[in-house]
């Protein structure tokens, strides 16, 4: 039985786009528009550690933004709200716990529908990661 995401809202903004479709990933499920991977939802409650360090968040119960490191310092100042994820730190992170969840989705979904170039990264394709191997 497929899983059930509640936070599936969060795509409203682009989801008419011709190109958005969704693929799960690692027990989440990712969003893309224009070919770039734009959000990656994980809805797992209660799993607060990682390598012997306990979060006062839960690590997998949120919404992770895959973005270019050049951009995450631009927007953690528009969206303080936004963290470097403790195991994808190339990735921001808003855990569904924080009391602006919603309403900064909600505005980080209209940048993305309207083409914000800040967000999204374009998944390596399996020849490129075979080349960076042999090199």
């Amino acid at each position: 039985m497929a899983k059930f995401f509640s936070l599936t809202w969060a795509f409203e903004a682009f989801e008419d786009s011709p190109t958005f479709f969704t693929k799960r990933m690692f027990g989440g499920l990712a969003a893309y528009v224009e070919g770039k991977m734009v959000l990656v939802i994980f809805e797992n409650p209660d799993d607060r550690e990682y390598r012997g360090k306990v979060y006062n968040f839960d690590l997998w119960n949120g919404i992770l933004l895959p973005l270019e490191r050049k951009v995450h310092a631009t927007l953690i100042n528009d969206f303080p709200e936004l963290i470097n994820h403790p195991v994808l730190p190339k990735w921001l992170y808003l855990p569904m716990s924080n009391e602006y969840f919603e309403t900064t989705i909600e505005t980080i979904s209209s940048l993305i529908a309207k083409n914000d170039p800040r967000f999204g990264i374009y998944p390596q394709t399996k020849t490129s990661k075979k080349l960076k191997k042999k090199k």
